[in-house]
């Protein structure tokens, strides 16, 4: 067994929507996701991730998921629509977690994280600060965390509470929370750090003439950065994971896949950079592009 695969986090966003740019085959079906989950649990995999608005992904793993598997889940609570965070939203939360653990069909989860850190905004933001610490007080989860998206939503949270746990994005092309120093911050306090875009969607995977049209601005820097990987002869598959599992500070890669031959094929490029400890030169691009926020609605 590939030891790296114990930093493996399988996503599920794809289980419940029809994710990335680069999936042109749609959801897969539940036997795949049952196979998928099989895969995951006999290989080792560490970590699954997964949210009570990815559709019905928390319910697929609750019925495939099998017995006497060790994965570490992560689950995230609903986003907040309103402007404002009532008291009353501490219940509401509350029996949001427990939805999500009676859909996974376990007690307790890894971590809970805030979806999306402009929750901690907005006024009432206690309110949900002590879900988190009521649900983590009854056993329903060993960690509470954020997920963010860049340097500010750090600071915020900062200035929130003291987490447990991180998920931030992180790939070969998008390095500015590690540049920035954050990284370390978060580490020399002793939270767990979760890197999620590791193919950003799958376009890191992508030839670059196959890039829709509102990405051709970083076409070139990708083309470098596949001849830098190429010079080494490691595939993107490859190149994308060495890139993060190198960076120690990193105690998760989450990867999503489609279909049970993916999850093989991560596994076959983990044993390309087994034992790799220094990573490629970055290359950097226009921030738009690491951001799906900022992205059309629609590509082609």
């Amino acid at each position: 067994m590939n030891s790296s695969l114990s930093r493996i986090g399988l996503g599920t966003v794809q289980f419940g929507t029809d994710y990335g740019i680069s999936n042109r085959g749609g959801q897969p079906d539940e036997a795949e996701v049952a196979a998928i989950l099989a895969r995951a649990v006999e290989t080792g995999i560490g970590y699954l991730d997964t949210a009570s608005s990815y559709g019905d992904a928390e319910t697929l793993i609750g019925r495939h998921l099998p017995r006497g598997h060790r994965l570490r889940i992560v689950t995230k609570l609903p986003p907040i629509s309103g402007d404002t965070i009532a008291a009353d939203h501490i219940r509401a939360t509350l029996e949001a977690v427990g939805r999500s653990l009676d859909r996974l069909k376990i007690g307790q989860v890894h971590a809970l994280l805030v979806h999306h850190a402009g929750d901690l905004q907005k006024p009432g933001w206690k309110h949900l600060v002590e879900a988190l610490r009521t649900a983590q007080a009854r056993g329903w989860t060993s960690r509470v965390g954020v997920s963010v998206y860049e340097a500010s939503d750090l600071a915020l949270m900062e200035r929130r509470f003291a987490p447990g746990i991180i998920q931030l994005p992180f790939n070969a092309l998008d390095h500015r929370l590690a540049f920035s120093g954050w990284l370390d911050r978060l580490k020399a306090s002793r939270i767990e750090v979760h890197a999620r875009s590791v193919f950003l969607q799958g376009l890191l995977l992508m030839e670059p003439a196959a890039l829709p049209p509102f990405f051709a601005g970083m076409r070139n820097t990708l083309a470098d950065l596949r001849g830098r990987w190429a010079a080494e002869k490691l595939s993107p598959l490859a190149g994308c994971l060495r890139y993060v599992l190198s960076n120690r500070d990193i105690d998760a890669a989450i990867i999503g896949v489609n279909r049970v031959r993916e999850l093989e094929e991560i596994e076959a490029a983990l044993g390309e950079v087994a034992g790799a400890t220094e990573p490629i030169a970055p290359l950097t691009v226009d921030p738009i592009y690491l951001d799906p926020r900022q992205w059309p609605a629609r590509l082609q």
